[in-house]
Order: structure tokens, then sequence, then C-alpha cells
């Protein structure tokens, strides 16, 4: 009986380690917008094969409302499949605001390139730049290139 677990247990380890990771942070730090200070944070996740999913999540410190806000997501070797590569719009006290886009690699394609940006809207002051390069594997896992 007791062999009989361990082998269930080592299954269920085996399994859970070749699941899909969560989200990686690429970038965290606070901004200042203005009068508000804001929390910014940047993430990828792999979904499944060839697909990759990026997030920008903002969040106020305090309670001044930032400046209107301008996020880009310029990408090379991707497709979208859901989302937008755009957002604008502010973020006020309380009310994370999080962009989300999926992208995936298509067929026959080894390397892939997404540039987020976030900008202040009324000058376009550049908050932040964060260049991510992606290689895609025959199996088509998505991994980053440092």
């Amino acid at each position: 009986m007791l062999c009989r677990w361990l082998l269930v247990l080592a299954s269920l380890s085996a399994c859970a380690s070749s699941q899909v990771s969560g989200p990686v942070s690429v970038f965290a730090d606070t901004v200042d917008v203005g009068g508000a200070s804001l929390n910014v944070d940047v993430t990828h996740e792999t979904k499944e094969p060839r697909k990759l999913e990026i997030k920008l999540k903002m969040r106020v410190n305090g309670m001044e409302e930032t400046e209107k806000l301008v996020a880009d997501v310029h990408i090379s070797g991707f497709n979208v499949d859901e989302g937008s590569t755009h957002w604008d719009g502010f973020v006020p006290p309380r009310q994370p605001q999080t962009f989300t886009v999926l992208l995936s690699v298509p067929e026959g394609i080894d390397t892939a390139k997404a540039t987020v940006k976030l900008l202040r809207s009324r000058d376009s002051m550049l908050l932040l730049h964060e260049e991510l390069n992606f290689a895609v594997s025959e199996s088509g896992a998505i991994s980053p290139i440092k």
C-alpha cells in the first residue's frame, strides 16, 4: 500500500513539473506621472505551444489620478490572437488597470520580439521601454532570449 501511495505521489509531482509556469515579471518599478506615483509591472506568460500573453499592470500609490497614458506593444514575428496592442486612459486611485494581449507565433518562425512602451499622452514622455526577445523551439515552447 505504501509503495502504491509513493508511486501516485511521484507521478503527480512529475505532472506538476511539466506544467507551464506562471507569469514572469520583466519590469517592476514605480514611475512618476505628474503628481501621481504609478506602480508598473510587465509580465509575460506562455499559455500553450506557440502562444504568449503579455500584461502591463498599473496601480496608483496614493490618491492622485495619473495624467492620460498611452501603452503600446510593438511586435515582430507574432500575430495578435486576443486583445489589442494599444491601450490609452487614466489610472485612478484604487482602480488598477491591466492591459493584456495574447500573441501567437506562426509555424516556420523561430524568433519573435515584443516591445512594450508606456508614454504620457500630452507630450509623449517615455515612462517605460522594454524589449522582449523570444526563441521558439520545434515543439512550440517559447522562451526569453537574454
